[in-house]
This record gives structure tokens, C-alpha cells and sequence, in this order.
């Protein structure tokens, strides 16, 4: 049994579902839109397909400021709302997840299944594959915007270098066309690539609007979940449960279930069945700053993309901790500084997303209650790290916008002048006041040895302190890789099912 039907459980299931002796059952709590065409990128959010969360971006507080939390609720998951980049993270991301005691998930022991999952149309060679579920490309420089071309000339100006792969493992720092998982201008999610292909396997099951509430036990070993379908309770019993249900779902429904931090179950009234205080902390964000605008009639282009390029940049040193993101033709737009700005016109946005983030967070529960949403507290920038990276992405986005390339193609800025980039004060109460999430939540369950006060699965995702239980989703990253997480999600969905073969 599968539960959570997203970026990694439905690629693991897909995949365990080529071995015929495999029986496979994966839980989804939102719709299966078998079927349906997929998503535009371009319109991340879709109606309905989500959990509509709200998070908490510095401390849980009864005044504290709240933000959209989305996250995918619907057979594909958060891969069939998301903006369709298809970024790897480098090298060092997971040569860190080695060396935090986890030595199969060196960059050497992962890339054979970044490898596995793509059919990449723009590179060949044996740093990318060429017949697997995911179709990856990117936009060719004559299908660039004047906005996009404009922002690749300001980084050259700046002394970034112009990266045509940014998925080479060599190519640390650079801009370039972003690698988005699309075909025809169409996001291609997980459940296009990996299910679709597998629905007519008879040993695959795929129920959708059925949400897990809680593991059953039976003393310490998984036997199967509870769940919410149609509107009754059921019980659901399972040789092994693989619990694939995000960094938000998976640390809550492990909580409902007794396992987590035995004093604040007994708090709540749930029975602890295995004590594992990292079960909900170490929540990590790639936290934004991001300035908004409107560009000259000159300046954008309909039908372009949001998402054409970035760059990959250090703040401070050598190592690259800040994505600079060009995001093009917004025309969905909630931002106070921008509210009855836009008028039928099509705005633009750069981002500043903090790679490397240090500072934490947390999912709790407010009750043992399954129909309860989580406390997601973010605690963004609490870091005073995190601020000083922010800070200087704010200024580098700031040259860019008033540089020779951009600024004659901008008619209106928001959010920041002069005055606010040049005094230190007034631009770090900026970033505290403004910086929001990426909605790439990670870490509220990490990997490591039973050693590790923190740990709550092994290297192999088997949680610890208990048996037939697994967790195969971000939850499980010690650290954020340097890019969107959804690339890495569908990676561990492809390493989980080779080792359950």
C-alpha cells in the first residue's frame, strides 16, 4: 500500500507495478482525473487540486502573518500543480546527504536515476537518459522573450556565465533556459508519466478521494492504514505501508498514528506507538524575495511562458546559494502592492530563492483529529544567515531591474526603490515583511542512522522503531537540494522501487 499518489508515490507505484507479482494499492485523497489533459504549467495553481493550507511564515501566532500553503491533492499530487521545472539540484546536495550518515545517497548513487526517469530532448550522453517517463526540454534562445533575452543579458553583465544545461553536474553557477518537464506546451505530472501507462496492469489499484487518517498496528509492525472514503471510515490492511503523502501529510498522519515526539502524543491523547521527536521538526523552505512590475507593451509577449530562465548564483564566495528567476505573463496575481494594478495586463516578477536555507520549521498537530489541518510554521529568515543571502539577492535583482537591459523594457516596479536597497535596516525589515514561500516543503521526517536523535527513517526508508512501515517523499531530505524539490521526489520514487524489487 501506497499512500499519497504524488511526485514519488506515484512513480514508485508505477513502478512496482511492473513486477507482476506485485500487488499494488495506492491511496490518493484527492481525485483521480483519469483522463484528463494535463496541466498548463503556466497556471500552476489548479481549482480544486490542491489541500488549500495556510502557513504560518515566522512563529505560530494568533496574529501571526499567515500564506498560501499549496500542495497538490489530486492523483499526480503536487506535480500536477506546479510550475513544471525540472531541476536536479547539484552534486554537493547529496554528497551532504552521505556524509549526515546516509552513504547510498551519494550524487555518484543518485544520478543513475535522475538518469532513469527522464527522456530529455535537448541532451544525450550518460549524465541524461533518453527513453524514461519524463519528458524534459527547454526553450531554444528564438523562443525567448524580450524580458527573458533581457534578463540573460544582465546576468551576463553581472559575470554569469551562460549555462545552455543547467542539469550538467559540472555547471554549478550559471543562467540559462530552465528545464521544465512539458511536452506541447503541457505539463507532463507523474501521473501522466508513470500511471497512465500502467492502468491496465490488474495488479494496480489506484482510489482516489480516500484519505489515510492513521497507520493501524499491530504492536510495533504497519498492518495497514484507516482512511476517509465516501464518507465512512475504513480499514485497509497491507503486507507493507509506504507513506508518500508530502512533507506536510506524511509528518501529520504519522503523528495521528503514535509515531512522533511521546510527549506531545500524550498531550493530544494519542498513544505513542514509537518516540521519534523529529517526526514534524526540521521543516525546510526555499524562501522568495521577489520584486513585481509591469513591463512596456514592448516588453512581453503572449503565449510566452512564465518560466523561460534563471540563474544560479553565490551571494557570497564560490558556491552558488541563490536562484534569480525571471517569471513572465503572471496574470493571476493576489499581492497587495499590485491589487488593481494589473487591469486586464499581464505583469512579470524576479524572484531571489534562497537555496541553502538554515532556518527551521515545523508541522504539528491541533488535534488527533483527522480532519484537522496541521500547524505548518515556516519560520522563514529566522535565520540571520538566511536574511544576509536574502538581502543580497533583493540588490541583485534591484541592478538588474535599473541596468541597461531590463529597465527600458520595465514601465513600473513595486515593492522596493533606492532608498530601501541602499539602507541596510530598511531592507532586512523588507525581506522579514515580505519573504514567502516556495512551496517546496522538505525534511519533517529525515533520513539518517537510528543514532540520530533527528532521524525518523534509514537510508533505505524504513522508519525506525517500528517494521513495515516506509516513507518515500521529501519528507525524508536531511538537507534542501538546490532546486525545486519535485525533480528530486520523483528520483526517490524511482530509488525506492528498485529497492523493493
Amino acid at each position: 500500500m501506497i499512500v499519497g499518489a504524488g511526485s514519488a508515490g506515484a512513480t514508485l507505484a508505477g513502478r512496482m507495478s511492473e513486477d507482476p507479482g506485485c500487488r499494488v494499492l495506492l491511496l490518493e485523497a484527492g481525485p483521480d482525473n483519469q483522463g484528463d489533459p494535463p496541466g498548463s504549467p503556466d497556471n500552476p495553481v489548479l481549482s480544486g487540486a490542491n489541500w488549500d493550507h495556510s502557513a504560518y511564515v515566522h512563529e505560530e501566532a494568533e496574529n501571526g502573518r499567515r500564506y498560501p500553503y499549496v500542495v497538490g491533492k489530486a492523483v499526480g499530487g503536487s506535480s500536477a500543480v506546479n510550475g513544471a521545472l525540472a531541476l536536479r539540484g547539484l552534486p554537493g546536495d547529496f554528497d551532504a546527504w552521505a556524509a549526515a550518515g546516509n552513504p547510498a545517497w551519494s550524487w555518484e548513487n543518485v544520478l543513475p536515476y535522475f538518469v532513469r526517469l527522464e527522456s530529455d530532448r535537448d541532451f544525450k550522453g550518460p549524465e541524461h537518459g533518453s527513453d524514461g517517463p519524463l519528458p524534459i526540454r527547454r526553450q531554444s534562445e528564438d523562443e525567448f522573450g524580450p524580458l527573458a533575452a533581457g534578463f540573460l543579458h544582465a546576468c551576463r553583465d553581472r559575470g554569469v556565465p551562460m549555462v545552455a544545461d543547467l542539469n550538467a553536474a559540472d555547471r554549478a553557477t550559471g543562467a540559462g533556459p530552465i528545464p521544465r518537464n512539458e511536452a506541447g506546451g503541457r505539463r507532463v505530472s507523474t501521473a501522466e508519466a508513470y500511471l497512465a501507462p500502467a492502468r491496465h496492469r490488474p495488479n494496480l489499484t489506484v482510489a482516489g478521494h480516500c484519505s489515510a487518517a492513521r497507520i493501524i498496528f499491530d504492536g510495533d509492525k504497519a498492518v495497514g492504514v484507516e482512511a476517509m472514503s465516501d464518507g465512512r471510515l475504513v480499514r485497509i490492511g497491507a503486507d507493507r505501508v509506504t507513506l508518500s503523502a508530502g512533507a506536510i501529510g506524511t509528518p501529520a498522519i504519522l503523528l495521528r498514528s503514535g509515531v512522533g515526539p511521546a510527549d506531545a502524543l500524550l498531550r493530544l491523547g494519542i498513544r505513542p506507538v514509537a518516540d521519534l521527536p523529529g517526526v514534524g521538526a526540521n521543516l525546510m523552505e526555499h524562501p522568495i524575495v521577489a520584486l513585481w512590475g509591469l513591463p512596456v507593451p514592448a516588453g512581453s509577449r503572449s503565449g510566452e511562458p512564465m518560466h523561460q530562465v534563471l540563474a544560479r548564483v553565490a551571494s557570497t564566495g564560490a558556491a552558488p546559494d541563490l536562484n534569480l528567476t525571471l517569471v513572465n505573463n503572471v496574470t493571476d496575481l493576489d499581492v497587495p502592492v499590485m491589487r488593481g494594478v494589473l487591469k486586464g495586463r499581464t505583469a512579470f516578477s524576479l524572484h531571489a530563492s534562497l537555496l541553502t536555507p538554515r532556518s527551521r520549521g515545523s508541522v504539528t498537530l491541533r488535534g488527533a483529529e483527522p480532519d484537522a489541518d496541521p500547524v505548518i510554521a515556516l519560520r522563514l529568515a529566522s535565520d540571520p544567515w538566511d536574511v544576509e543571502r536574502l538581502m543580497a539577492g533583493a540588490r541583485m535583482l534591484w541592478e538588474m531591474v535599473r541596468g541597461s537591459h531590463l529597465a527600458p523594457l520595465l514601465e513600473r516596479v513595486f515593492l522596493w526603490t533606492d532608498r530601501t536597497v541602499e539602507d541596510d535596516a530598511m531592507l532586512r525589515r523588507s525581506v522579514s515583511r515580505f519573504v514567502c514561500p516556495s512551496w517546496h516543503p522538505a525534511g519533517t521526517a529525515v533520513m539518517g542512522p537510528s543514532s540520530s536523535p533527528a532521524a525518523v527513517v534509514d537510508e533505505r526508508f524504513r522508519v525506525h522503531a517500528v517494521s513495515g512501515l516506509r516513507v518515500v517523499d521529501a519528507s525524508v531530505m536531511p538537507t534542501m537540494p538546490s532546486a525545486p524539490t519535485n525533480l528530486s521526489c520523483v528520483m526517490l520514487g524511482e530509488r525506492a522501487a528498485s529497492w523493493s524489487a
